[in-house]
This record gives structure tokens, C-alpha cells and sequence, in this order.
């Protein structure tokens, strides 16, 4: 028989479920929803910095850089989307029957974007969201896409990527904002 340490889980806590993922020109502009897929992981990521005495504790610890990386998977092709998460690597050119993707040649500087992901649930007859607003971010690599058989179980192509937010001197340095509210 198990042994446990907690009595009960408050389930009140609970997050249950993904996140839609949204993309703004900034955290106050109007954010567009990329559509299906799957957040896979979200990470604050600290490197730290000492400073070393050698012959007593270390004085100093801090931190050096701090970045926020959001790694997703999309199964939708959208152009549009795919051309505004690039952060400017890639551009589209659309008719209301086609969706052109330029890729390459499209200079040297990346334009940050707004993220937000949020997971909605409903609790004890109320909503809950908990939402992550990353201010300011990039993509961390190209488009890239994993191609399936036609004789898969799951067919669907995905295209997975990942995002790196970096602190925005608009938002007092930080990075995003995480909240819990109920509506």
C-alpha cells in the first residue's frame, strides 16, 4: 500500500490541459491566435554568475542573463502565421487561393514579437485562466517542418519551433508576466 505524503491535492491549483498560443506585434497590440497545436514547454532560463574568492565563500551570486524559451508545435499551414512568429526570416504573399512563403533573403534583423499563451478551465463553476505573456521574443531557429506518410496513423504534418524571450526595457526588463485570474 502506498505511503502518501500529502493528504489531499487542491485541485483548485490545478493547470489541466494546453495553452492557445497567440502572437502580437507588441503585448498591448492585438494578439492573432496561431491556431492548433500543442505547447510542449515553457522555461524560464537563469545563468548565473559567481564571483570566487578562493580562499573564503563566495561573496557575489547573481544573475548574468535570464531568457524565457517556448517550444510548440503547430499542425496548421498559415502563412500569415508562419510569416509573423519568423520574426522577419521569412515573409508571405497571399491571394484569397494562395499562401507564398519567402524564405531567405530577408536581412539580417529579427523584429521581436509579443507571445501569450493561456489554458482556460472552468473550476467549481468558475473560469479560470492562467495566462504567460512573453514581451518580448524571437524565434530560435527556422521553419521546420516533420513530414509524415500518408499511411501514418497520424498523418498531420507538425511544425515545431521555439521561441526565446529576452528582457524588454518597455516593461521595466522583464522578460513576461505570469497570472492566474479568475473571470
Amino acid at each position: 500500500m502506498p505511503v502518501y505524503q500529502n493528504s489531499s491535492v487542491d485541485t483548485d491549483k490545478l493547470v489541466i490541459g494546453n495553452y492557445k498560443i497567440e502572437t502580437a506585434a507588441t503585448a498591448g497590440g492585438t494578439f492573432v491566435n496561431l491556431g492548433a497545436g500543442m505547447v510542449s514547454r515553457f522555461a524560464h532560463v537563469i545563468e548565473k554568475y559567481d564571483t570566487q574568492a578562493g580562499n573564503a565563500p563566495d561573496p557575489l551570486e547573481g544573475i548574468a542573463t535570464e531568457t524565457m524559451e517556448i517550444d510548440f508545435e503547430l499542425i496548421e499551414y498559415d502563412g500569415s502565421v508562419l510569416s509573423a512568429i519568423q520574426t522577419g526570416a521569412v515573409s508571405e504573399s497571399s491571394t484569397s487561393t494562395l499562401s507564398t512563403m519567402l524564405i531567405g533573403g530577408q536581412g539580417p534583423t529579427l523584429t521581436p514579437r509579443a507571445f501569450r499563451l493561456t489554458n482556460t478551465r472552468t473550476i467549481s463553476g468558475s473560469t479560470v485562466e492562467t495566462i504567460l505573456t512573453v514581451y518580448k521574443a524571437t524565434m530560435a531557429n527556422g521553419l521546420e517542418f516533420t513530414v509524415k506518410s500518408d499511411n501514418d496513423t497520424d498523418p498531420i504534418q507538425v511544425m515545431p519551433g521555439q521561441i526565446i524571450g529576452k528582457q524588454d526595457s518597455d516593461n521595466s526588463n522583464k522578460i513576461a508576466e505570469l497570472t492566474r485570474t479568475i473571470v
